[in-house]
């Protein structure tokens, strides 16, 4: 008998719905209900809220009958035992330490000849050039004196981002230094083709589809960030699809998590910022040099779709209000029925859980919410052609100003 199978028997002994299991474990109805129409089993860091909800040990919920003798070693030794106890005592980003830690053993167990030795994807020297180009403006980020040109660019390109800046209740400068502050070498590119005047930085950010241009007056001490918008065809949390999943980028460590001894493996914290938000994330690395090192990219993109999966799951389960949101038909209402079941429901709801936030906060995480789930989804041209008509149908009448911007960003973001 599969495990899933045990909640349901469990539950029908008890005349629990799975409204109020879900209610109590804190589980989506959406999950549960895929455990029992896919015949799946919960992953293993939900089995102890639900031994407890339903009041069985780990041991029964595993398979055990209720009055055999106590089998647990069967199952864990004594140091497995303490070591998930003392997992579960953790928070999250200790937890996320840990696994990061786990992963670098793992690696450095691994025969020599059975994985590519870690490189990056470009020439030492255009790995100089970018370094030096990101250190540098990490470093104007820095500067109390650098000014914000908000006058139209000749694409009115700007707009768009500074109007929907506007709507998270963001200050754009404040914004743009954030940005500027978490640059990584392997995000960026230098367009001098385009830096017209003699002490000027023209970059593209080839992560998120970035435009920037900053002129610098070093005579005068004045530093003036002349343009900065989206790329024409990209949202600024686009994925860049040049870069491979099992490729390694060279990155600057914002601090070091752990060190594997006598190894030249770590595991390091980041800020990476998705949507108009910068996340801490915490990745395994390798050693390249005395300024950084090398993660794979794989690493850093589950890492943070791992975070929109968890708003996800979330807004399915959560008390937000959506009494503000316009509903006018059937199709409409897939987004409050569908239960995750769909990508039109997850980036319905989503969009929903933006419009109806009351804080800049809680804007700016459901907007790189909706950003990073957006990259992450793979379509085909037709299907992605029928699902933002879907959407333009879903939110065809309704009184938020901000709304064909978010819709934009969708596009933006959906390949």
């Amino acid at each position: 008998m599969l495990i899933s199978e045990r909640i349901f028997e469990s539950l029908k002994e008890q005349n629990m719905s799975q409204k109020v299991f879900s209610q109590k474990t804190g589980i989506a109805e959406s999950t549960i209900s895929d455990w029992k129409r896919k015949k799946l089993n919960p992953s293993a860091d939900k089995l102890l809220i639900i031994s407890q909800v339903l009041g069985l040990s780990l041991q029964e919920l595993l398979g055990a009958e209720k009055n055999a003798p106590d089998k647990a070693d069967y199952f864990f030794s004594k140091d497995e035992r303490n070591l998930i106890e003392m997992f579960r005592s953790y928070n999250e980003a200790e937890r996320s330490r840990i696994l990061a830690y786990a992963a670098m053993l793992s690696d450095a167990q691994r025969p020599a000849d059975s994985e590519k030795e870690a490189e990056p994807a470009e020439t030492d020297t255009d790995l100089l050039i970018r370094k030096q180009l990101a250190r540098k403006l990490r470093r104007l980020s820095r500067l109390s004196r650098i000014r914000l040109d908000e006058s139209s660019h000749s694409s009115k390109l700007n707009l768009h981002l500074f109007k929907y800046l506007d709507f998270l209740g963001m200050d754009k400068l404040e914004f743009i230094k954030e940005y500027l502050s978490h640059l990584q070498p392997f995000m960026i590119e230098e367009v001098k083709s385009q830096e017209k005047f003699e002490n000027a930085v023209c970059v593209l950010d080839e992560f998120y589809r970035i435009s920037l241009y900053i002129k610098v007056d070093a005579t005068k001490n004045e530093e003036v960030i002349v343009s900065f918008h989206e790329n024409n065809n990209r949202g600024i949390a686009k994925r860049n699809s040049l870069f491979q999943r099992q490729e390694y980028v060279y990155v600057f460590a914002d601090s070091i998590g752990a060190h594997l001894k006598r190894t030249d493996d770590y595991s390091i914290n980041l800020f990476i910022m998705r949507g108009v938000r910068t996340f801490p994330l915490n990745v395994a690395a390798t050693k390249y040099d005395d300024e950084g090192f090398l993660v794979r990219m794989s690493n850093i993109s589950n890492a943070l779709l791992e975070i929109s999966n968890r708003y996800l799951e979330d807004l399915y389960t959560a008390d937000l209000d959506f009494s503000g949101i316009e509903v006018f038909s059937s199709l409409q209402q897939l987004s409050f029925t569908s239960y995750g079941n769909d990508v039109f429901s997850n980036i319905s709801i989503m969009i929903d859980s933006l419009i109806v936030q009351r804080d800049a906060i809680g804007k700016q995480i459901a907007d790189a919410a909706l950003c990073i789930y957006c990259s992450s989804v793979r379509l085909t041209e037709n299907d992605r052609k029928e699902l933002l008509e879907t959407l333009d149908q879903r939110f065809a009448v309704n009184s938020v100003k901000a709304l064909p911007q978010i819709l934009e960003r969708v596009k933006n973001n959906l390949e």
